[in-house]
């Protein structure tokens, strides 16, 4: 059975894949930078064992890498899967909740997301009107608001691709 190698990016031809499950294997990771080398789409490749990691300068596309792969004997590639954030997931949870309320009781006039942008431009505009910047408390919470909105998209975008998958 062949490991599970997982995409960490890609942008351009650069690709970075991790194999966690071979994570030290040097002999491995030597195979992999001498089967990967020899591929006619590959301009370049490191393997890190250490890291688990293979970087390649790659000219094809993320199902060509998926099959050579494959065909090389080497490892196959899935969906990184998402990392467990229980603090994060409970926190979505109860924001989606109240979202839902508001949605409800607005008969979908208005979202969360909707209170959240008006109340922050309007903290904003009393601020400014004031003299004075925007305190810090507002700040932290505005980042906190945006790695929740964050996680809340990588969740649906993990649950969609999952469907149809």
């Amino acid at each position: 059975m062949l490991p599970v190698g997982y995409v960490a990016h890609r942008i351009g031809g650069r690709v970075r894949l991790r194999i966690p499950a071979r994570k030290g294997d040097t002999a491995y990771f030597a195979r992999v930078e001498r089967e990967l080398a020899a591929c006619a789409r590959v301009g370049y490749v490191e393997a890190n064992p250490l890291t688990a990691s293979i970087l390649l300068h790659y000219s094809g596309t993320n199902d060509d890498l998926r099959r050579d792969a494959v065909a090389l004997g080497l490892f196959v590639i899935e969906e990184m899967p998402l990392a467990a954030n229980p603090v994060l997931s409970a926190a979505t949870a109860r924001i989606d909740q109240l979202d839902r309320m508001l949605q409800r009781t607005s008969n979908g006039s208005f979202d969360l997301l909707e209170v959240a942008f008006v109340g922050l431009v309007g903290a904003s505009i009393i601020q400014t009107l004031r003299g004075q910047a925007l305190g810090p408390a507002s700040t932290l919470m505005a980042h906190a608001l945006a790695i929740l909105a964050l996680h809340r998209a990588r969740r649906l975008d993990h649950d969609r691709s999952s469907r149809s998958g």
